[in-house]
């Protein structure tokens, strides 16, 4: 239960991922999901749920802080690699921007880019962050500190950064009033879907990294218990060897 596949997963929003890796894989290492990107082929990856266990807040997230997750459903890696229930996924935050008084925006993007099996054994992976849900926490409002439901005419959908028409949603989560603050899910690398739970904070892909979030008017705050959503490739050679 819980192994979900992806036989192939699209290339575009795929291959950006792909790129945070071509600086650690060596170049004699052909047959890797980078080299593949390259090559123009489609990658098979795994459909995989995860959960952080760190908050990451752009009010005072450096960049280089680890982001830390884990597996809520056990997933198995197209190459056999098995992620039990409770692995941890770690990585790092590679860019942020809190908001200030000139720019009232602010901007969140990291990796995730290796697991950690129950042996400790340590597995590189290349991830794709397709849906972001917040923690439920009684109405959509407390999720987003001075949020409003206004804010929420910010999420955009595929290939349009000012639309409001609502994107594909995934995992629901609903709020003490019965009311679904769905996420959405991203589809293709133009895609700008809305982060669940949370008005006015946008999910997109970018070149590098696992996922990118971006909000108008206020900080970024990612609690411990947030629901990720993820394409899961394997990465090269084991970490450390």
């Amino acid at each position: 239960m819980g192994m979900r596949y992806l036989s192939m997963i699209p290339m575009a929003i795929f291959s950006l991922a792909l790129q945070a890796q071509t600086g650690a894989v060596g170049a004699e290492q052909t047959t890797s999901p980078t080299a593949a990107a390259q090559a123009g082929h489609q990658i098979a990856a795994a459909s995989v749920s995860a959960e952080l266990t760190k908050r990451i807040d752009t009010k005072n997230a450096k960049q280089g802080d680890e982001v830390n997750a884990r597996v809520t459903d056990t997933a198995k890696l197209p190459d056999g690699t098995e992620l039990p229930r409770g692995t941890k996924l770690l990585g790092k935050v590679t860019d942020v921007k809190a908001k200030s008084k000139e720019d009232k925006s602010a901007h969140l993007a990291f990796n995730l880019d290796h697991a950690v099996l129950k042996d400790g054994k340590q597995v590189p992976v290349v991830v794709v962050v397709t849906s972001v849900t917040g923690p439920s926490q009684g109405s959509a409002q407390a999720m987003m500190p001075g949020g409003g439901a206004s804010s929420s005419t910010s999420g955009g959908s595929s290939g349009s950064m000012g639309s409001s028409t609502p994107s594909t949603p995934s995992a629901p989560v609903m709020s003490d009033t019965g009311q679904s603050n769905a996420g959405g899910v991203l589809k293709s690398a133009q895609d700008r879907v809305p982060v669940g739970n949370m008005p006015g904070v946008i999910l997109s892909a970018a070149p590098g990294t696992a996922g990118t979030l971006e909000a108008a008017g206020d900080n970024i705050s990612l609690d411990s218990g947030t629901k990720l959503t993820l394409n899961v490739a394997p990465g090269g050679s084991p970490v450390g060897q």
